[in-house]
């Protein structure tokens, strides 16, 4: 217990940065501020005091390797997190696809593929975002689901019939 209580108060931190960016915000911006404020100003300060004091040095440097895996861990989650959306995306178009051959036309909501083309429909991201979809109701547009990949801008469009990614944002 006597060499983790230096670092309680940056575990909390960083565990707080965690739930905010990885799960409440879900955008990776506080991840990079923190990773480059770790390495261009902690670092620096705490190679300075190397010769003064030894034990302060070690200690900062912990604290700093805890910040950069905190970074590194909210980057990673968000990744994830629009993986599992892309995958997810991926199996409502094609339940689309279906629904169009067996009907002849694209589902008005996505709630009429359950539970013939989907057990239910899934939620983009763990953080409950949903997907947005619409059914192109023009000949030359095709359907598209999306969701927010960064939020509150950065949406991730999935165009079913060709399979293709694109950004808006």
């Amino acid at each position: 217990m006597k060499r983790i209580r230096p670092y309680i108060t940056t575990l909390c931190v960083a565990a707080s940065i965690f739930v905010l960016d990885a799960v409440i915000l879900n955008q990776g911006f506080v991840a990079v501020l923190l990773i480059l404020f770790a390495l261009f100003v902690f670092f620096p300060i705490a190679f300075l005091l190397r010769r003064r004091d030894r034990t302060k040095y070690e200690r900062r440097l912990v604290k700093i390797a805890i910040y950069v895996v905190t970074g590194i861990a909210v980057l990673g989650f968000n990744t994830l997190q629009n993986r599992i959306a892309d995958r997810r995306a991926i199996a409502i178009g094609n339940a689309c696809l279906a629904y169009r051959a067996k009907y002849h036309q694209y589902p008005v909501t996505l709630q009429q593929l359950v539970p013939e083309f989907l057990p239910s429909v899934p939620r983009a991201k763990w953080d409950g975002g949903n997907f947005n979809y619409s059914r192109g109701l023009e000949p030359n547009h095709e359907p598209m689901l999306w969701y927010e990949a960064v939020p509150p801008f950065g949406r991730r469009f999935y165009h079913m019939e060709s399979g293709a990614w694109g950004y808006l944002d």
